[in-house]
């Protein structure tokens, strides 16, 4: 039954076309029954490349983007597992605005938000609580990636300080910088709750995993700069923090510990993931509290979102 539902939600909610809506039935099908289950979902991964490529790769004369109203990103086609992780960013960030009128109503985000095939938007509106991006919003985009959550926000009237500190990932993430204009400010760091340096493991299969808390033998790694948000704030004089995003991996809990007096002065809209280690919904929840216990959180199945309701 779960599979039904997940698929029928894939084709309602996700808007899959009917082919990528077939290859994820098959696919799941071929998982249960152990009938060359590699096989059908290496086809329902080249079912959803396709539909993404059909519908959002764009060119300007020489130049390939992925165009998602407005909102680009570098031209990753070639690269089959960040292409996968596109397609996964797509449902977090991108659903909302290109099929719903960016429209996250509570009714609208808990409805989709059951069905497990995303992790869950970063937005959640149930007056007087609201955890959106705003015109004018200064936004911090903690795990940045190749500034998929940036492109969004810059294309909401935002600025955007994208922090992603792995050097390939990172020169992609300018590349959305100067895709979109001005209003995206690429930072060569993470963000924790010390300034530091420490190795990060390198994920080959899934370039948007890579952790500093993960160690494997021989898996590749490279050495990288934190800083904590506070600091960050202090030394660049920003006037306000208006929105923090964060997805890093389960370091989530180290970042909020070093953005305590930014929580407490600023007291931004939150939406970080809860889905990397099995205490982060309590956790996260009662590191914000800490700071500023004026906060009123919800809890998504892989998101807290949070904000000061005046």
């Amino acid at each position: 039954m779960k599979l039904i539902d997940n698929t029928l939600a894939g084709r309602r909610y996700l808007h899959w076309s009917i082919g990528r809506t077939l290859a994820y039935f098959v696919q799941g099908v071929a998982r249960e029954t152990g009938v060359a289950p590699s096989f059908f979902r290496e086809q329902y991964r080249r079912a959803a490349f396709a539909e993404l490529k059909r519908r959002w790769l764009k060119r300007d004369g020489e130049e390939a983007f992925f165009d998602f109203h407005g909102m680009k990103l570098p031209d990753i086609s070639a690269d089959a597992e960040k292409l996968l992780g596109l397609s996964y960013v797509f449902n977090d960030v991108f659903l909302f605005p290109c099929f719903y009128g960016d429209n996250y109503d509570r009714a609208v985000v808990e409805e989709i938000d059951r069905h497990d095939m995303m992790e869950g938007p970063y937005g959640y509106v149930d007056a007087p609580f609201d955890v959106s991006v705003r015109r004018g919003d200064v936004v911090i985009d903690a795990g940045a990636w190749i500034g998929d959550f940036s492109a969004y926000a810059v294309g909401k009237g935002a600025v955007a300080y994208a922090f992603e500190p792995v050097g390939e990932t990172f020169r992609l993430l300018q590349k959305t910088s100067r895709l979109n204009g001005s209003g995206i400010y690429p930072v060569r760091q993470g963000l924790g709750s010390e300034a530091r340096e420490v190795d990060i493991a390198i994920d080959a299969e899934n370039s948007g995993a890579n952790s500093i808390l993960r160690e494997a033998p021989g898996q590749r790694s490279e050495r990288i700069s934190i800083t904590t948000l506070d600091a960050f704030v202090e030394e660049n004089r920003l006037p306000r923090v208006d929105f923090i995003k964060a997805d890093i991996e389960g370091a989530e809990r180290e970042m909020l510990k070093g953005a305590a007096g930014v929580l407490k002065n600023f007291a931004p809209r939150l939406a970080i993931c809860t889905y990397h280690l099995p205490d982060d919904p309590a956790v996260l929840e009662g590191i914000i509290l800490e700071a500023n216990p004026a906060y009123t959180v919800k809890h998504l199945r892989h998101k807290l979102l949070a904000a000061v309701v005046k």
